[in-house]
This record gives C-alpha cells, structure tokens and sequence, in this order.
C-alpha cells in the first residue's frame, strides 16, 4: 500500500505532523456572545414595552362601555333633531331623587361665551357647557374644545362629549379622537365633560366631584332623545347617576352649575318660563330653532 491508498480503518491525521491549530480568539467569542444577548433583551424589551403602551391605550379607549360605535354617532350628526321645536318639562322621582326633565325637540344647538337675549322668540334654551380654570390669571378650558372647526383645548380624559355638526348635535362617550377628528374637517364644535352614564352603566372612573349639591347633566335615551335633568335637591354623582339609568337613559354627560330655581325655557307653542341666571364666564349651549 502506497501513501495516497488507505483502508477503511485507518485513522488519518490531516495537516501531517506539522500542521497546529490557529489560536482560538476567546475575548471575541464572548464578546460576540454578549453583543447577542443584549439584542435578545432590548428586542424582548421592547416587545414587553409595545404591548404595555398598547394595553394601556386599549384599556384607556374601551375603559367604558358604549351604546353605539363613533361611526354611528358621526353618521347622525348629519340628521336634524326630531319634533316641533320646543321644550317640554316633567318632574319625576326615581330611587329617591327628584328631577325636572327637560326634552329638547327640534331644536340645533350653538355655542356662545355670553348669555344671549333669551326674549328673542328664536332662543328656546341655555346651559353651560365645557368647565374651566384659571392659570397665571387666565382662563382655561378643560377637555377637548372645538369651535367652527378650530381646536381650543385638546385632552380626552373627560370621556364624555357632545359634538354639533350644523346645529345637529349628538351626545355619547367615547376618548377616540375620531369624532374630534371629523367635527374638526367639517368645521363643527365639541366639548367634553365628565361621563356619568354609558351604555346603561356607571362611570364611577369620572366621579372626581364629592359631596351633595344639585346636579345637571345632558342625557340619552335609547330612541335616541336628548334631554336636559337637573335634580330638586342636592345629590352626589353615584346617586344621580343611578337614578339616571333607572329611568331608562343609556347615556348621560354631567353639566356643572346645578339647578336654577327658575330655568329659563320655552315650550313648543312659544310660551317663555323663566330666566337664566349664570355668575361665572361659563363657555353655553344655546338652543334654537
């Protein structure tokens, strides 16, 4: 057997006899090992911090429920309040708390910074809207605030809303920024206040306001109805709330201020009911035909 034929059981040595090893670069290996790893935890990092902004923003936009999609809110925006333009009031009492009811007929809603003159045969209702505060000596409008399409003020923690569209005004709860998206581009107004009712339930999250005084908010229900209520005698948001949904209505925004002993109103047939009294610059909704 020559030196290039071997058997099947020879045990060759590649490189011959002075062939050795190239030295082994151990600080690289590791180093290489340790730039892999870090690129593992800061992509699983990564990952871990996506998926919490992701799930706070979910939770933050679906935190209540809600009667109706925003395309379905947008959509009605463009459909004018039913009836003979008017309101009508009724007092009721439900789980203990008394209230006046003011349904709201055919009427478009404005906003306005002054209180206008309600003897006009035209003006049918006047509330508050949006609430303020002061800051280094000036005034300044809580939650989003839209006015013929220029945006004012911008946050959503105040879930709820009432949106206007040429008049045509809707009230739900939501913190997309679609609807105020879609009031911007079409030059209509909004503003935000506190939630009390959604979809039929509580908004406890928005009940920031303790204590006992007479409260007021804008409510729903589930034809799709708006109303004014204002409670007789001084109640905290959780009962208020609760009297609310008992008595059918599927979404409701607080309005502050509380009740006035003799709030101005006019009824369908044109008859005027009493004043509007309001002591503090207040941003208001004014009602008209």
């Amino acid at each position: 057997m020559n030196d290039k034929e071997y058997r099947d059981d020879d045990v060759v040595v590649i490189g011959g006899s002075d062939w050795k090893p190239g030295p082994e670069n151990k600080n690289g290996s590791k180093d290489s090992r340790r730039w892999k790893m870090a690129a593992i935890f800061l992509a699983a990092a990564l990952v871990m911090l996506g998926g919490f902004f992701l799930g706070k923003h979910l939770y933050y936009n679906h935190q209540f429920n809600r009667s109706r999609p925003d395309s379905e809110i947008i959509s009605q925006l463009s459909e004018p309040m039913k009836g003979k333009a008017g309101i009508s009031l009724e007092q009721q009492e439900t789980m203990g708390v008394r209230m006046k009811i003011y349904a709201l007929t055919g009427l478009k809603a404005h906003f306005c910074d002054s209180v206008p003159d309600y003897t006009d045969s035209s003006v049918f209702f006047i509330t508050r809207s949006s609430d303020y505060r002061i800051k280094d000596g000036k005034k300044q409008i809580i939650g989003d605030y839209i006015e013929d399409g220029k945006i004012i003020s911008e946050s959503l923690w105040r879930a709820g809303f009432m949106a206007i569209k040429e008049g045509n005004a809707q009230i739900g709860i939501s913190r997309s920024r679609k609807i105020g998206k879609y009031i911007t581009e079409n030059q209509g107004s909004m503003f935000r206040q506190l939630a009390l009712v959604a979809a039929g339930t509580t908004c406890e999250k928005q009940y920031i306001l303790k204590g006992k005084v007479t409260r007021c908010a804008y409510a729903r229900d589930l034809e799709g109805n708006l109303y004014f209520i204002e409670t007789v005698n001084p109640e905290t948001l959780y009962g208020f709330a609760d009297a609310l949904i008992e008595y059918g209505f599927v979404d409701a925004i607080y309005i502050t201020g509380g009740s006035q002993p003799d709030r101005f109103y006019r009824q369908p047939d044109g008859t005027l009911y009493g004043q509007y009294i309001d002591d503090k610059p207040h941003e208001l909704i004014v009602w008209t035909r």
